[in-house]
Order: C-alpha cells, then structure tokens, then sequence
C-alpha cells in the first residue's frame, strides 16, 4: 500500500446536498481523536450499526482500532445549521471512516471500511460522501476489491447507500446481531466492491 501521504488529491473539498455547505474529508488530525472516540462510543450505545458492546475508555485504545491504517474525517469548511436547525462552527466533524485489510497476509489486498456519520448530520449526504471517498482512496491505496462483513438488514439507509454506489451483495448471514430495537436476531449482508473496475478518474 502507498500510505495516505500519496493522496495527493486529498483534502477532498465539496458541497452537502440541498444546503450546499462547504465540507472537506481528510486525514484525522489529532485535535479531532477526541471527536472520533466520542462518535464511535455514541454508536456504540446506539447499538444499532456496529457489533460492538464495550465503548472505549482511552483515546488510544481508540486509535488502536479506528486509527490503525488509514483513517478519515468529513469536516465543515464554513458555519452553518445541522439536522436539528442548530448553528455549528467551521471545524466540525460530520463524520468519520477507516480503510484496513480486512484479512491478513495473503488476502490484504482485501479491504474493509467502517463509517460513522454523526447523529446531528443525518440524512444531509455526509454517508454518500464518505463512501465515494473510500472508493477512490482505496483503490489508490493499493487494494484491489472491498469486502464490509457485517452491514445490516435493519440499517435500511446503509444497505441503500453501499447497492446506490455500486456495491454486489454477497453473502447473506442470518441471526447474525442482537441489536437494540430488533426483535430477535438481524440478519448480516455482505457487500464486495470490485475496486479495479473504479474508474481512473471517478471522484476526481
């Protein structure tokens, strides 16, 4: 893999959907870890998304699992409202994804992506953003396909986004997840992405 010094065309700026908001995607800056951790603990305590349980207690033990490869944030650029009709300031993280193998050795070139999308930017683009910006940063960091494991039946917004943007279902796993919310056991799909089918020029 090159490393995430070699996307060179990042940050990538661009506009939200209808509000027409300045926001950027970039590397994680260290100011922004504390952010980082306090979304995935959210989405933990949702328990709706992510099989996780236990929230993180440490930034670093945060860092170790969200921040191991190559980690993103969707910033604002300018000020402007939230979901709720709430003035936020520029600097605010709208939403954060990582890129790892998903399988070790001999199966790397696989990659998989975990995303959150904060709770005060849904249903504004911010997913669509962060999917668009995995694709192309994970072709250019050297994977050749993507493989996310676990995305649930329930999550009808994120089984829209990932089939919207091109994504194969798979697999399809039942009784996967106890998640709040659910009666019984939800079902898992498995999405695969063919990343040497993504254009040479697509996002940029």
């Amino acid at each position: 893999k090159t490393g995430v010094s070699a996307l060179t065309w990042l940050p990538y700026q661009t506009t939200l959907p209808g509000t027409g908001r300045s926001v950027e995607v970039g590397p994680f800056k260290e100011s922004e870890w504390q952010d980082g951790m306090d979304l995935m603990n959210l989405i933990i305590r949702e328990g709706k998304s992510w099989p996780f349980e236990e929230e993180f207690d440490t930034v670093d033990a945060y860092r170790g699992y969200f921040l191991s490869h190559s980690a993103f944030v969707v910033r604002t650029i300018d000020p402007g409202l939230d979901c709720q009709g709430r003035m936020s300031k520029p600097g605010t993280v709208l939403g954060a994804f990582y890129i790892k193998p998903n399988y070790p050795g001999r199966c790397s070139h696989v990659c998989n992506g975990g995303f959150i999308t904060n709770p005060n930017y849904r249903r504004m683009g911010v997913a669509k953003i962060m999917g668009k910006v995995f694709l192309r940063a994970a072709k250019d960091l050297g994977y050749k396909s993507s493989y996310f494991n676990l995305v649930f039946k329930s999550n009808v917004e994120s089984v829209a986004l990932w089939e919207s943007l091109g994504f194969e279902r798979v697999a399809v796993l039942e009784n996967a997840a106890r998640l709040k919310g659910v009666e019984g056991l939800d079902t898992a799909y498995g999405y695969r992405y063919d990343l040497e089918s993504l254009d040479d020029d697509y996002l940029l």
